[in-house]
């Protein structure tokens, strides 16, 4: 198992350099490798600081196992994912199909050779979401000692990943990402509702402030954004890819980017 976190941590070393997605496939099948598991899913959820919004797949997951995700409609009742959801860190598969649904959804996971896996999310500073997940026919880390050198590493990895990916996004956006964007949350926000073709008054009470604080707020954000008025403020913050109005696509591997270089 030392020779596992040795290679992990080769792994994330490579992912931090990356700048394409054929790169992340490569290093993450790599990973699978390392983790004695065939198949590997990094999906992910953009965060505040990237627009248009968008759900991303990097995965060698049996197609016909996709089809089945996605016909019935598998995302809202996946027990895996609900669990990524519910916390951050890594765990195991075992236990977690419940009803009728989820077992079916497991029989079709050891059909397609998928009968052990394990899972890890990982959330942005901007509440981006990462889950990654590994998959094979045989246990994996059947040991507790073991598991324990699994869990630390596919932490690491996760985390590595969910930022090399969205450094990528970024470079090729040419979006102003949380790192240079110099707007406050607060600001971003009442852009983004005066986009909407809300109110002021509207606008502040889903902020919580007065009308003439949502004010300030715009005419901070046009300063910043080196514009003379709210309403170019608005535009070229939409021009910029700085807000989007537009909202997350109906989940599942077909609605998602499936990345290619």
């Amino acid at each position: 198992m030392p020779d596992l976190q040795h290679a992990i941590a080769e792994l994330c070393f490579e992912l931090e350099k990356a700048q394409t997605y054929t790169r992340v496939r490569e290093l993450l099948l790599s990973a699978a490798g390392a983790f004695g598991t065939s198949f590997y899913l990094l999906g992910m959820r953009t965060g505040r600081t990237i627009s248009p919004p968008a759900q991303i797949v990097i995965s060698n997951y049996p197609r016909p196992w996709r089809r089945y995700y996605d016909e019935q409609g598998a995302y809202a009742f996946d027990p895996v994912i609900n669990r990524a959801f519910q916390s951050a860190g890594a765990f195991r598969w075992d236990g977690l199909h419940k009803d009728e649904r989820q077992l079916a959804l497991r029989r079709e996971s050891v059909r397609n050779g998928m009968a052990f896996g394990f899972s890890c999310s990982d959330r942005g500073p901007d509440s981006s979401l990462a889950i990654l997940s590994f998959c094979g026919r045989e246990p994996i880390a059947p040991e507790p000692a073991q598991w324990e050198i699994t869990e630390v590493a596919v932490r690491l990895l996760a985390s590595t990943a969910h930022k090399a990916v969205i450094a990528i996004i970024e470079s090729r956006a040419g979006t102003t990402s949380l790192l240079g964007n110099p707007l406050t949350d607060a600001e971003r926000r009442s852009l983004e509702m005066m986009a909407s073709a809300m109110t002021a008054k509207q606008a502040a009470a889903v902020l919580g402030v007065q009308p003439r604080t949502v004010r300030y707020y715009l005419d901070r954000a046009a300063e910043k954004l080196g514009v003379d008025t709210r309403r170019e403020a608005v535009i070229k913050a939409l021009a910029d890819s700085i807000i989007d109005t537009r909202k997350f696509p109906k989940a599942g591997f077909e609605t998602s980017m499936d990345i290619d270089d």
